[in-house]
């Protein structure tokens, strides 16, 4: 799908400054720029929510490196896969 966006020519070439910047392509720029641009207006949204009393404070995430974290289980039997197989049957 291609969207057509006319800009002014001065927002135009600080995009394309911007994306000569970090070494990619204007589409590239525009493409952050929006993704930036939701996450703020997000961002915001939540945050007018609980200063409101609307919502509860949200805690951030923990970081957890999963394949630190992943420790496979030895299990007696036939492969999950072998018995999905013989009920299809």
């Amino acid at each position: 799908m291609t969207i057509t966006i006319d800009l002014p020519n001065d927002v135009y070439q600080r995009l394309e400054r911007r994306a000569q910047a970090q070494g990619t392509t204007t589409v590239e720029a525009i493409a952050q720029v929006l993704e930036e641009s939701d996450a703020a207006r997000s961002k915001a949204f939540w945050e007018r929510l609980e200063a409101e009393g609307l919502v509860a404070k949200r805690k951030a995430a923990p970081v957890v490196d999963v394949a630190e974290s992943f420790q496979p289980i030895q299990v007696q039997g036939k492969p999950l896969s072998e018995i999905i197989i013989e009920e299809r049957r």
